[in-house]
């Protein structure tokens, strides 16, 4: 298993800096607590402090990104995972795997959210209608791929994305697969991140967009 090396002030600062050029901005404060309010969230775990998220919108579609950093105190959580995902109005459509925060956790981070940034900004249109195409569930526990909701009509979810885009994804995966392999050789159970995650409860359904 790989060392844990959380990221240090400076390293964040950086990390904020090129998000920023990339056209992410930190979600406020105010933002969250209206989203708490409004749709009554509960956070299974105790938390303390606020971690530092990002966010980028384009096509109906946003890009968020939760980095285990705690602005305010200037450190990363102790025990924590990264995240990218992507959601339509309050429902989350996407979530990457978490990532560990390992050597070049903030660079890997990086890579993630521009390429779901990428993958919102290019959501394609469905050829029958021109309506954009919406992200579905694939067989896979992970697998996700476009849709549109009027058509038989579908598109890989890889689809937009640059060769580099897809030659980094396609080692992640890799990576994964032989970790995966070398588990279940050890007589290792193998069970799923998202399976783990205990999901925030929400007391509002009825106030979701």
């Amino acid at each position: 298993m790989p060392r844990k090396v959380l990221p240090s002030e400076d390293d964040f600062t950086k990390f904020r800096e090129d998000m920023e050029r990339h056209g992410f901005r930190i979600i406020t404060k105010p933002e969250f607590v209206s989203s708490f309010h409004r749709l009554g969230l509960s956070n299974p775990r105790i938390r303390t402090g606020r971690e530092t998220g990002f966010t980028f919108f384009a096509n109906g579609l946003r890009a968020m990104v939760w980095t285990t950093f705690l602005n305010a105190e200037g450190v990363a959580r102790e025990q924590d995972a990264g995240w990218v995902l992507i959601s339509e109005g309050d429902e989350v459509k996407y979530f990457s795997h978490p990532l560990m925060r390992t050597a070049g956790f903030l660079n890997k981070l990086l890579k993630y959210a521009i390429i779901a940034k990428r993958r919102i900004q290019h959501r394609p249109l469905c050829p029958a209608c021109n309506g954009f195409m919406k992200i579905v569930r694939g067989r896979g526990l992970k697998s996700r791929y476009w849709k549109c909701p009027k058509h038989r009509r579908f598109e890989d979810f890889d689809n937009g994305l640059t060769e580099k885009m897809k030659n980094f994804l396609k080692s992640e995966r890799k990576a994964r697969r032989h970790y995966r392999e070398n588990l279940r050789k050890q007589g290792i159970k193998v069970t799923p991140a998202i399976l783990m995650r205990r999901p925030w409860t929400v007391k509002n359904p009825q106030n979701r967009i």
